[in-house]
């Protein structure tokens, strides 16, 4: 589809804008005076990032344990679950503590910041508590079920998350608005591509079939405006073309990776139904698109460091 959308030479705009309008909204909240009084960096593009990871890790535990109920990759989608609900934890503690491993200098103090982690830590412990309570092969829909009905809200509270921290730290002194755009949005397609794992299990396993249908055809199209707009820049919205080539060379891997499981997506649209191979193939394919992209926001981060 990529590829498709490519030679058409058109973005649809409407689809990718909503994401750069959210990001945008969050950046337009810095203050001259935040900006006066942040002189120096205290993991400015590690927060946006580490926040926007809350975000991925909110769709790949539920895609996770939707897998490890229905025993496909029993020994990945187990591991994954048990290490993405561990990740959540140390990344909320380091948004609200600091940590120098992570990179982020100094406890949070911003009252509405504090407020916005708060609330995602309360809709996510029942999420973490049923997920990692889901048994291998149990083929349960009533537990994935329930997971997936509190996908959205704990989805929203990430991104509300991302948002504030997008407009609380970047400014011009220790992150550019132009950086700080382009690792949230290479961040919300880390979260995109969860949310399709997610979904093609959701319609795999006969769980809320239509929601997930008209998730996955909406998501589709998303990611694939945004990974257009990250590959070759989109000026009349701010977004730049990749800094280095080590970015567009990542960039690149998710376009091939993406373009290979592309068919298996429109089966699952299409209501075919998909066998135990085609399943752990698309799962662990989103697992690897995740882990590029993670790369690529890290390698973002690390650029605008440099001023380029």
């Amino acid at each position: 589809m990529f590829e498709k959308t490519k030679r058409k030479g058109m973005l649809r705009h409407s689809a990718v804008w909503g994401v750069i309008a959210a990001a945008v909204i969050g950046l337009a909240n810095t203050t001259s005076a935040q900006a006066q009084s942040i002189r120096q960096d205290v993991g400015a593009s590690e927060r946006i990032n580490l926040a926007g990871q809350l975000s991925t890790l909110s769709q790949r535990i539920i895609a996770s344990a939707c897998n490890l109920d229905a025993g496909i990759a029993v020994a990945e989608s187990n591991a994954v679950l048990q290490i993405s609900a561990d990740q959540f934890g140390r990344i909320s503690d380091a948004l609200l503590y600091g940590n120098r491993g992570f990179g982020i200098l100094g406890e949070e103090s911003r009252p509405r910041t504090l407020r916005v982690i708060e609330d995602l830590n309360e809709a996510w412990n029942p999420l973490l508590e049923r997920a990692v309570a889901t048994d291998v092969a149990a083929n349960d829909p009533g537990q994935i079920g329930a997971l997936a009905d509190q996908s959205g809200p704990l989805m929203e509270s990430a991104n509300i998350l991302v948002s504030e921290i997008t407009g609380q730290y970047a400014d011009p002194v220790s992150l550019l608005h132009a950086d700080a755009l382009l690792i949230d949005l290479a961040g919300r397609q880390r979260t995109l591509a969860g949310q399709m794992s997610k979904d093609v299990c959701l319609i795999a396993s006969g769980v809320n079939e239509a929601s997930a249908k008209a998730e996955l055809e909406q998501t589709i199209k998303l990611y694939d405006d945004t990974l257009l707009a990250l590959r070759n820049g989109l000026e009349s919205v701010g977004v730049r073309p990749p800094p280095t080539q080590e970015i567009a060379d990542g960039l690149q891997f998710v376009v091939e990776e993406w373009s290979a499981i592309q068919p298996f997506l429109d089966r699952s649209l299409a209501g075919e139904s998909l066998d135990e191979a085609a399943r752990q193939r698309v799962y662990l394919a989103f697992l690897g698109m995740e882990a590029r992209m993670n790369n690529v926001v890290f390698m973002y981060a690390k650029n605008s460091k440099l001023g380029n």
